[in-house]
Formats: C-alpha cells, sequence, structure tokens
C-alpha cells in the first residue's frame, strides 16, 4: 500500500506533534500535584486525628489521678460524699461545678474501687506495703471513653475506639 502526497505528509505531521508533546512539560506539575495531593490530605488528617486521640487520652489519665489522690486524702467520715467528690474532680477538675475536660465525659462511666491488703513483713508471697499497720487501704479510680473525633477511624472502617485510664493511690486520709 502506498501512500499518496497528502497521506504522507500527515504522517510526517503527526510525528512532529507527537515530538512536540513529548518536550513538553507544562501541566506535568498538575498531575503530579493530583497524585500526591490526596495522599499528603490522607497522612495530615491522620496524624491530627492520631494526636487528638493521644491528647484525649491525657486528659483522662489526669483526671483519674486527680481523682485518686483526691480520693486517697479524704478527710471526710463518709465514703459516697469522697467518692462523689473525687469522681466530680476527675471529671470536671473541681469537686463541685466545672466542666467536663473531655466531651462526653462523665461522673457515671468513672469507677472508684478500695481494696485492703494484708502486710507481711516477712514477705511470705502476701503483698507487701511499708506500713505499721497490718493493712493497708488502695483506692482505684478508672474510665473507659469511646472516642468520638472527626471520624476518619471509622470512615477508614477501623470502628470504635475505647480509651481506658487507671490510677491507684495508697490511702492516707481515712
Amino acid at each position: 500500500m502506498k501512500l499518496s502526497f497528502t497521506g504522507k505528509a500527515m504522517l510526517i505531521k503527526l510525528r512532529h506533534t507527537i515530538q512536540r508533546l513529548r518536550r513538553d512539560e507544562s501541566g506535568t506539575a498538575l498531575v503530579e500535584m493530583t497524585l500526591v495531593a490526596p495522599l499528603m490530605l490522607l497522612l495530615s488528617a491522620g496524624v491530627f486525628e492520631f494526636s487528638n486521640i493521644i491528647y484525649t487520652r491525657l486528659l483522662l489519665e489526669a483526671g483519674v489521678e486527680d481523682g485518686a489522690r483526691y480520693m486517697a486524702r479524704c478527710n471526710d467520715s463518709d465514703w459516697a460524699t469522697c467518692e462523689t467528690y473525687g469522681k466530680n474532680l476527675a471529671v470536671n477538675g473541681a469537686i463541685r461545678d466545672g466542666s467536663p475536660r473531655v466531651q462526653g465525659w462523665t461522673t457515671g462511666i468513672v469507677t472508684v474501687t478500695k481494696k485492703s491488703f494484708l502486710t507481711d513483713p516477712n514477705n511470705n508471697g502476701a503483698q507487701l506495703y511499708l506500713s505499721s499497720t497490718g493493712a493497708v487501704d488502695v483506692v482505684q479510680v478508672s474510665t473507659s471513653l469511646a472516642y468520638t473525633g472527626i471520624g476518619l477511624w471509622s470512615y477508614l472502617g477501623f470502628g470504635t475506639i475505647n480509651i481506658t485510664a487507671s490510677h491507684q493511690e495508697r490511702v492516707f486520709g481515712w
């Protein structure tokens, strides 16, 4: 099959156009940006979400530590009053009123337990506490909160994250 003169000219013109497009670099930045931008946005959102989870956990830990320290030194003879004040201090940062440290955290999901341990001066397998008494009381304040952030975790299919915090203190106040 022979090409006519106009066919050869069109083929040569097509080759020149293709070579010119190969050398043309305009638009490459746009193509690269469209490939990289979604990944960078996802990475940035992930870093933000992860740091928010850590911040929430730190607030919960600070709260239960404050509550446990208060309960360990509470001089009120009524355990229920100490427990109420300790829970309020953990959640709100104050024994009365205040606003929650973390959105959705309430005193209802804070648990307080008090345990007595026997001291064993001979260290015969019992829990050893340095004490002049036969028993030591320990109070534990703990909580678990379902994380509600910007929703990136659920969007990616990871499900709900429960953040837990717990702290123990030896009781001195009663």
